[in-house]
């Protein structure tokens, strides 16, 4: 459903190599967890940042595709290993994406503090996290 692709020297995104309807469950985050946030994790819950290779090579975008979900682990995909966290992370489209697609979140909606902010190539935005300007998701 979706694949890594290099997009310029040192810079890759994720992208769709099918359709994808609205609504659709695209990645589980899996990886490893750190308590703190790295450059290409994903924060899941206030004290758990995933490693999820695929998820660290979803690019942000002011106006996503897609969007971070979390959950209840709900299907059991960790019940075996009771060292992991019982919430998943997924991403999931919020519109149809189309073949060839890069998928897109706004890191703003899951990061408390960016581990390297930036400034954002679509609105020329800071990109920081959203520090505690709201509760978390």
């Amino acid at each position: 459903m979706v694949e890594v692709k290099k997009i310029q020297d040192f810079y890759k995104g994720l992208f769709a190599t099918q359709q994808i309807d609205i609504d659709k469950i695209i990645l589980y985050l899996e990886g490893n967890y750190f308590p703190v946030p790295t450059r290409t994790s994903i924060q899941i819950t206030e004290d758990k940042h995933i490693e999820s290779w695929e998820g660290g090579h979803i690019n942000h975008h002011c106006n996503p595709n897609t969007e971070i979900k979390i959950h209840d682990d709900f299907i059991g995909r960790n019940t075996s290993n009771k060292s992991q966290p019982s919430l998943v992370g997924l991403v999931v489209a919020k519109r149809k994406i189309m073949k060839g697609e890069e998928i897109t979140f706004d890191y703003n909606t899951t990061e408390a503090v960016m581990s390297e902010p930036f400034t954002c190539k679509c609105h020329g935005t800071l990109i920081s996290g959203y520090n505690h300007y709201k509760s978390f998701p």
